[in-house]
């Protein structure tokens, strides 16, 4: 195929903005930091078989529910935290509702078995680099979400940074419950027992997980009297350490809850919203890409610019 300027601009445009669009855990740091790495270790058939236990719990399960306090930081320093509240029922109800660290309600976020709304008490957050400030403007109040959710192969995870609580995703994926697996699973490669632990009066089992090779790790206290979490750490390992926290609290399992909880229906002064995706802000044929600099791994930079009247092609990959 004849790359000409116009598909050569094109590639360049896409490429920028999925750049800025990839998750916080892919990111590069600071020059001249070095992450750190967890050794492997040999993976604990007794150990293994506890987090098989937790999914396949989570999986059997007609309904399950609970509160997680949720934080987060990086370089000594907290990011953010907030409370999240999550009730789920089969076979593809749920809801999760938020509050942030300024006790603020965040989003909401409801599951009929058909399709997933998410709406904000007020104005809805500013998502970058999606909105520009003409189209938050006009997008900002009254607006809500919706999406199909077709059963087990929906991720309640991937939505939960759109509630504006100050959250990112959940250590451990909600959909579990529904039967959808992350693609994290295939690339567990090892867990092992760090002994046991009373939290909040529960004796728990405390196991570690690596995935990828230590490349990010979650540390589990599973209770021993239903096999599920009531402390959870995730440690992802970039250039610089990110951390995540969860503890969670009230944890329900089977117990009865009207479907009436996992209806909503948008009022009258509200009006359908949705992200703009990559190819809508893509740059029209003949205009020049923006210029733009990226960190690379070795600590130096690059500008577009440096190779302006060449054919640039990028790959972009990620981990996780």
């Amino acid at each position: 195929m004849k790359l000409t300027k116009e598909t050569i601009q094109q590639i360049v445009s896409v490429s920028a903005i999925l750049t800025f669009l990839l998750p916080m855990t892919c990111c590069f740091g600071a020059a001249g930091q070095t992450a750190t790495t967890s050794e492997t270790f040999s993976d604990e058939p007794q150990a293994h078989a506890l987090y098989d236990k937790m999914i396949e719990t989570m999986r059997k399960a007609d309904s399950l529910s609970y509160k997680s306090n949720y934080r987060w930081e990086s370089k000594g320093r907290e990011i953010s935290r907030c409370t999240y509240t999550i009730r789920m029922k089969k076979p593809n109800y749920f809801l999760v509702e938020t509050m942030s660290q300024n006790g603020q309600k965040g989003g909401t976020l409801v599951g009929d078995g058909d399709n997933l709304w998410i709406y904000w008490p007020g104005d809805r957050p500013r998502f970058y680099p999606a909105d520009d400030d003409e189209s938050y403007e006009k997008t900002r109040s009254n607006v809500y979400m919706k999406e199909a959710t077709p059963l087990g192969r929906h991720s309640i995870g991937h939505k939960t940074d759109l509630l504006g609580a100050g959250m990112s995703m959940p250590i451990l994926d909600p959909s579990t419950f529904h039967g959808y697996t992350d693609s994290l699973q295939p690339y567990i490669d090892g867990v092992k027992s760090l002994g046991t632990e009373e939290i909040e009066g529960r004796e728990c089992d405390v196991i570690e997980v690596s995935i990828m090779k230590g490349q990010r790790v979650w540390q589990l206290w599973l209770a021993k009297e239903d096999n599920l979490p009531r402390k959870l750490k995730q440690i992802i390992h970039v250039s610089y350490d990110i951390i995540m926290h969860e503890q969670w609290s009230e944890v329900t399992i089977n117990a009865e809850i009207p479907t009436e909880k996992f209806i909503w229906k948008p009022p009258e002064d509200r009006r359908q919203w949705r992200m703009p995706s990559p190819a809508e802000r893509l740059l029209k044929p003949g205009r020049e890409a923006p210029d733009f600099e990226l960190p690379l791994a070795d600590g130096s930079k690059i500008k577009l610019s440096d190779y302006r009247g060449k054919t640039v092609w990028f790959y972009i990959w990620r981990a996780g």
